[in-house]
């Protein structure tokens, strides 16, 4: 019997996580469907969504504020010249916006080597952060960038587009090119090392 009630509240809770993200995906469409006809409404939404979650894929990986601020700033434009190109057939908006900033990430750091200093008096700025990641300490940031400097590239996008996004399994492998068996890999193996690394790590 309690087997059975189990399975029942496992099953019920399923059911309302794909009803929910069903409901997400379509609030997401009829919002980029708007974009699409250039609603200004939708545009500037779209911006509030995305800039903060942007600047803080970027700055975790670029370790510098101002890059990361031009960056996101640059792909949000992106999006709004592209928009029109955009057609959901399974992939998630969200998942299409973190492809055009790894790409530009990755052409960034073709063309330039990537900054080693970092001013930890700096941190990052408030204004761009969503409330649970306004709290953080800069020093926290700096432990979990020298962290994921542990990390392959692939590993990294995974646990960045996973856990500071939010991203499914299914919406990483479509950013990174990967499958989500390769994805869930990917999360396994970064966790272990990722723990390894903070073990490590004295905090301050």
């Amino acid at each position: 019997m309690d087997q059975a009630a189990g399975l029942s509240k496992a099953l019920a809770a399923e059911a309302a996580r794909v009803a929910r993200r069903q409901s997400e995906r379509e609030e997401e469409l009829e919002l980029v469907g708007r974009a699409q006809r250039y609603d200004p409404d939708a545009l500037g939404r779209i911006y509030e969504i995305y800039f903060p979650k942007i600047y803080q894929y970027a700055y975790l990986q670029l370790s510098d504020a101002q890059l990361a601020e031009d960056l996101a700033g640059g792909v949000l434009l992106q999006v709004v010249e592209s928009i029109e190109k955009f057609h959901y057939r399974g992939t998630p908006f969200g998942a299409w916006v973190f492809r055009i900033a790894r790409n530009r990430i990755i052409d960034m750091h073709r063309r330039k080597k990537r900054r080693q200093h970092v001013d930890l008096h700096e941190g990052i700025p408030t204004d761009y952060g969503a409330p649970h990641h306004e709290t953080e300490r800069v020093l926290e940031h700096e432990r979990v960038r020298g962290a994921l400097e542990h990390l392959t590239d692939d590993q990294r996008q995974v646990v960045l587009l996973k856990f500071a996004e939010g991203l499914d399994n299914q919406s990483i492998a479509n950013v990174i090119g990967r499958s989500e068996g390769a994805v869930k890999s990917l999360q396994h193996r970064a966790l272990v090392t990722l723990r390894k690394a903070l073990s490590e790590q004295p905090i301050e």
